[in-house]
């Protein structure tokens, strides 16, 4: 069996990297463990190499429609379906996964796509019925579930999680610290504003707030400094893959506090679709807590391996936190024995099979 993933991600500098990104990148590497695996992506260099076992092909594109980062003009990357047995196809609003289902509708190629709630204005499929030619429509939430159109709710399955368990696992060699983690993006749809203030209303001194990302918004960032002001705050823009692993296996809880209306009283329908910050914690055996915001409610175990609270609210989070760092020894090493035990149907090995599995229905 050939598969083809076929995500619009720039993969160069100008990239913003979410979840939305690294869904399909992980999922394409992971599949080449189990079968003859490519993945086509767009950059400003036409490039092809492999990584391990995945071989991966990157077209050049000239032009971005309406300037749109996920939207890319390009035909060269067709030439990629000819000899693939099957086509993933990643986001549905974009150009090139309107021409990628037309292409490989028309060789009989069997045709699956994942959506993770972007793209643009411009596609085909709006106009044209392209949607038809996809199999299957596969999301990895039930959240996500409701925001693909119509005509593919019917023939959609789930297939939860992507998570590396072996990466991401406890270091028996790692002693907790007084810390509380954020990892993600430094955007205001973040929430991480509310961290902040939670942390404030918390008053343990003897506590550390690291908050772990790059800076997206530098107006936010100067914003969540100002609030940052006089409590114990770090903020690091820099971790490699060992430092963070670091992070995770050395605090005693990660949040995740994204909200659908920002500070700045902007919407976002789509704040998480997952979350992989919950994923990699949980896997290192450190309990998280979350909003109700997204999908991140399915991605964790209420009350067992950590909690879910109510979006743009510092006091919430900050209930929460005092009910985890306040556990007995005994109890907070249950919670992180829950959180293993839960992780592991989530693992990419199992997200993988499942989704060889329907290919091959």
């Amino acid at each position: 069996m050939k598969v083809v993933h076929i995500t619009p991600t720039y993969f160069d500098d100008t990239s913003v990297i979410g979840g939305g990104e690294r869904y399909p990148t992980e999922l394409a590497s992971w599949m080449s463990k189990f079968v003859d695996t490519t993945l086509v992506s767009f950059s400003s260099q036409r490039q092809s190499y492999s990584q391990g076992e995945l071989k991966c092909e990157i077209y050049k594109v000239k032009h971005l429609i309406h300037g749109h980062k996920v939207n890319p003009l390009c035909f060269r990357y067709l030439a990629s379906i000819l000899d693939a047995d099957i086509v993933h196809i990643h986001h549905i609003y974009t150009l090139v996964s309107d021409l990628g289902c037309l292409t490989a509708s028309f060789l009989s190629k069997r045709t699956f796509v994942t959506d993770y709630g972007g793209g643009s204005g411009l596609v085909l499929n709006r106009k044209l019925p392209i949607l038809k030619g996809y199999q299957t429509a596969i999301t990895y939430s039930k959240f996500g579930l409701g925001f693909i159109p119509a005509e593919l709710q019917h023939k959609a399955v789930l297939i939860k999680g992507g998570i590396d368990t072996d990466k991401f696992s406890p270091e028996p060699n790692c002693k907790k610290e007084q810390k509380i983690l954020y990892v993600g993006r430094i955007l205001p749809h973040k929430g991480i504003n509310y961290l902040i203030e939670a942390f404030r209303l918390l008053n343990h001194s003897n506590y550390k707030l690291t908050i772990v990302g790059r800076v997206y918004s530098q107006q936010f960032y100067q914003d969540l400094q100002h609030l940052a002001d006089g409590l114990n705050v770090e903020f690091i823009h820099d971790a490699d893959d060992q430092c963070l692993l670091h992070q995770y296996r050395t605090a005693m809880v990660t949040v995740l506090p994204s909200v659908h209306t920002n500070c700045y009283g902007d919407y976002t329908p789509v704040p998480e679709l997952m979350g992989f910050t919950l994923l990699e914690s949980q896997a290192c055996g450190t309990p998280v807590i979350c909003t109700d915001a997204g999908a991140m409610y399915e991605f964790v175990e209420d009350g067992l391996t950590g909690f879910v609270v109510k979006q743009n609210s510092g006091e919430a989070i900050a209930s929460a936190l005092e009910k985890l760092i306040n556990l007995f020894p005994t109890e907070y090493r249950q919670y992180q024995t829950r959180c293993r035990e839960w992780i592991q149907s989530l693992s990419w090995k199992t997200v993988v099979e499942k989704h060889l599995e329907i290919y091959q229905q």
